[in-house]
């Protein structure tokens, strides 16, 4: 069931026409160039100790996870209404259709993020390296809190219909309260203090360590947040199970 409905996914969004599929980079790539423009060009920002030409670099690593992340999380809100035609007509596990969901988001981001890569490398803007093969740990946690969320918002959205718009106004605000468009170093101290237990930090320093060398892979934090990440996956899913029979009532 779930090959089917991860199929099903990646046809229906990106293949059912000759240049979807080239959209799958395309839009990245646009984001790319507008936060670049903005960020990089008219305010200018900096990393410290990573040389100018390499800003590009720092924010294309880091946004390509995110919006993976952020796309697969947006998009599970509405797996439960959108099949509510075939709740208690057809025996169907909603987790498989949550999870090829997720996974499609992931596997077309994960894409455009090799692609991404390779074009940085021909820039000069990265150094090939074997080292590189890491960011898949990193891909693989935000994998697995994308599930957790998907699990946890999906059965919400059931019963609360307003939570879809109040994640879609979260996400921004996630988005910028994390390291991707900007150095942590440059986070004041009384910022930190707060920002330092949001989840995705951990991930985002792995990334950017590893794609620019700035610092030392922290293997640790990493294991810790993907322990901790495991952990919310296993109670949202049960806290999913628990609200599952009562779907059909309220869809």
């Amino acid at each position: 069931m779930f090959s089917y409905f991860l199929r099903k996914e990646i046809t229906d969004r990106y293949l059912g026409s000759s240049s979807a599929l080239l959209w799958v980079v395309v839009q990245p790539v646009a984001s790319l160039f507008v936060y670049y423009l903005v960020f990089g060009f008219i305010f200018k920002a900096r990393v410290p100790d990573l040389p100018q030409e390499l800003f590009i670099t720092y924010l294309a690593v880091g946004l390509w996870p995110w919006m993976a992340f952020s796309e697969a999380v947006l998009g599970s809100l509405m797996t439960i209404l959108n099949r509510k035609d075939l709740l208690g007509k057809v025996k169907i596990d909603l987790r498989q259709v949550l999870l090829a969901g997720v996974t499609g988001h992931f596997i077309l981001h994960g894409i455009g993020f090799i692609a991404i890569l390779l074009m940085l490398m021909v820039m000069g803007r990265l150094t090939p390296q074997w080292s590189l093969l890491l960011l898949i740990l990193p891909y693989i946690s935000l994998f697995l809190f994308a599930v957790a969320l998907a699990f946890l918002f999906s059965a919400l959205q059931a019963f609360y219909r307003d939570l879809k718009q109040i994640v879609t106004a979260f996400m921004p605000l996630w988005f910028f309260t994390t390291p991707i468009i900007y150095s942590w170093s440059l986070v004041p101290d009384a910022g930190q203090a707060i920002l330092v237990y949001n989840p995705l930090l951990p991930i985002i320093h792995f990334i950017h360590a590893v794609s620019l060398g700035v610092n030392s892979p922290d293997y640790i934090a990493l294991l810790m947040v993907t322990a901790g990440i495991v952990v919310f996956m296993f109670l949202s899913h049960l806290f999913f199970q628990k609200l599952a029979p009562r779907f059909d009532d309220f869809v």
